[in-house]
């Protein structure tokens, strides 16, 4: 019987103790050799990364120069990229947020003859003697009352035709400089108002500081007692309005007082009541016809003692209905 050997299946040759060894020690090598390279202070940057080499050294600024103010790249960005998203909408910082805030006076009446323009040159007068510096606005074009007596008056008036609608825009240019007085005319109610709703004129002034007051000049009769209310149903929460009592054209308030409407308005709305002063007629009639103000006035050769008494208490009672509206300082 002959003996044969077993054949070995052919496949991966059977290792060694010695080779076995072998690998354990390169493995163990190349361990060691990663954990050294891990635990290597690098002094040098020029080295590979993920196999690419960087030539530039790579630096960084000063903590000191950052907080001197000096810019870095990534500063210089477009107005675009520096605008900031807020709920969906770009907001722009404001351009006015340290603007001094100032009022655009507004004299109004609607009716003729109420005395809009005699309580605007009374209203300059207290802003004179005060030091409240304004600029004046005559929009009476056609009477031009407050621009015959006061220099340095602007003119600027309300259309109802859209290619003139922007001439009434100087009185809110005039606002970034200093608080604006304006005479209006009469029945430009409309125009006055429009202007203001359409250009959003009391959200803009509220984003540069500039509010309106409306100094409502009053006969006492109904109707214009009706326009008041009318102006404080369209603009009243938006605008602060004074109802101007003027005592020259009446003297007795009380049947205003008790009408429906006007306590309806007393409730419904946060206004002011003021009292103008009645000025004598023969003083006021010399005063128009000299062109003068009250100041000059006081001062002029043509008017005696007693009368300038009298322009003087006038003066004395009116400023001090200015000064209990609080409106002014």
């Amino acid at each position: 019987m002959s003996f044969q050997p077993v054949k070995r299946k052919r496949g991966r040759p059977k290792k060694t103790v010695l080779t076995l060894r072998e690998d354990i020690q390169a493995e163990k090598l190349t361990m060691d050799k990663n954990k050294l390279l891990t635990n290597e202070k690098v002094e040098d940057w020029d080295k590979e990364i993920n196999g690419s080499e960087i030539n530039e050294e790579i630096t960084e600024p000063p903590i000191n120069e950052i907080s001197r103010g000096e810019t870095t790249p990534s500063n210089h960005n477009s107005e675009e990229q520096q605008q900031t998203l807020t709920n969906g909408f770009v907001r722009v910082e404001k351009e006015n947020s340290f603007k001094q805030p100032t009022i655009i006076h507004i004299i109004d009446g609607e009716k003729g003859g109420c005395g809009k323009s005699f309580f605007c040159r009374t209203f300059i007068e207290y802003c004179n003697s005060i030091g409240y510096d304004v600029a004046i606005v005559d929009a009476d074009t056609s009477n031009k009352d407050i621009a015959k007596i006061y220099s340095d008056v602007e003119v600027a008036f309300f259309s109802d035709d859209e290619k003139l609608a922007s001439e009434a825009d100087k009185i809110f240019d005039l606002a970034f400089e200093k608080s604006v007085l304006v005479n209006l005319p009469a029945q430009v109610y409309s125009n006055v108002t429009n202007w203001i709703r359409r250009n959003d004129l009391v959200n803009l002034g509220k984003d540069n500081s500039i509010k309106f007051i409306k100094w409502f000049v009053c006969t006492g009769g109904v109707d214009s007692v009706n326009f008041f209310l009318k102006s404080l149903n369209d603009l009243g929460d938006d605008i602060i309005h004074v109802f101007v009592r003027n005592q020259g054209l009446c003297d007795d308030w009380e049947y205003i007082n008790e009408m429906p409407e006007f306590q309806s308005a007393v409730s419904d709305y946060n206004f002011i009541i003021m009292d103008f002063p009645k000025f004598p007629f023969w003083e006021r009639n010399v005063i128009d016809r000299l062109e003068i103000n009250f100041s000059m006035a006081i001062a002029h050769p043509e008017i005696k003692v007693v009368p300038k008494q009298r322009v003087k208490n006038f003066l004395k009672e009116a400023y001090a209905s200015f000064a209990a509206t609080e409106l002014i300082q």
